[in-house]
């Protein structure tokens, strides 16, 4: 019974369960001695305090498991290089965010399964939520990311803009949200912090992500069929990679 009353995580809550099984008021103060704790006649329910005091150890461990989750991201942040020419930059440290990422998200979702979380059921479906929000945003960040990168240098040519007015209008609306991005990291660099901010426009990052991503699919199909047109008209370019024809056209 001594043990159970001294287990780590015993809050208010559980000694009041315990008066209220005791039907007396039983709260630890300064010389609260096991003479006293006899003298209350509490032996007799001992299986009852036994009982509180492994929940109250099972609900420190989900408490206590929360608090490391959050506290490993404040060192978690993305790595910022200079992309060519363009005077911005791409991001790295995605693998790293990732493996935490699926290692957490397993973590929490069992604690939400355990019959002792329901202290911290709020706070486990927000940090849940939190998670699958990061990595969702992760995820169209690589893809935003390594179209933006093959894109820039082609639109980045005064005559492939010309060819190409309308995608270019659509790469350029992309390429402003990307520097906006892009200085918003790397004012604040912490992974969780860069990933769950608003813009200036008060969207998420994910909803602009997958908008950008959008029109960098209509702007890659664009560029596919203008290049299927020009092999048309002369055929020695179909002997040529993408790349290639894209410097010769430009």
């Amino acid at each position: 019974m001594l043990c159970a009353m001294l287990t780590e995580g015993m809050k208010d809550r559980h000694w009041a369960a315990i008066s209220e099984a005791a039907g007396m008021e039983v709260k630890p103060y300064e010389g609260f001695t096991v003479k006293i704790i006899q003298s209350m006649n509490l032996l007799k329910f001992t299986e009852v305090i036994e009982t509180i005091g492994d929940r109250a150890g099972k609900e420190y461990n989900i408490e206590k498991s929360l608090e490391k989750m959050k506290l490993e991201w404040e060192n978690v942040f993305f790595s910022l290089k200079p992309f060519k020419m363009s005077g911005t930059s791409t991001v790295l440290g995605f693998d790293d965010a990732g493996a935490i990422l699926d290692e957490q998200i397993v973590l929490t979702q069992t604690m939400q399964f355990s019959s002792f979380k329901k202290p911290f059921e709020v706070e486990l479906e927000e940090w849940n939520n939190t998670l699958i929000t990061v990595q969702d945003v992760i995820e169209e960040w690589i893809r935003c990311q390594r179209d933006w990168m093959y894109l820039q240098p082609i639109f980045d040519s005064n005559d492939i803009t010309k060819q190409l007015p309308a995608e270019s209008k659509k790469f350029k609306t992309v390429d402003k949200k990307w520097i906006e991005i892009i200085k918003g990291t790397e004012a604040n660099p912490n992974v969780l912090v860069a990933c769950t901010r608003e813009l200036k426009d008060g969207a998420g990052l994910l909803e602009t992500f997958r908008m950008c991503n959008a029109n960098l699919e209509k702007v890659q199909r664009g560029l596919k069929d203008y290049l299927e047109e020009k092999c048309a008209v002369f055929a020695r370019f179909y002997f040529l990679a993408a790349d290639d024809l894209l410097e010769i056209l430009s």
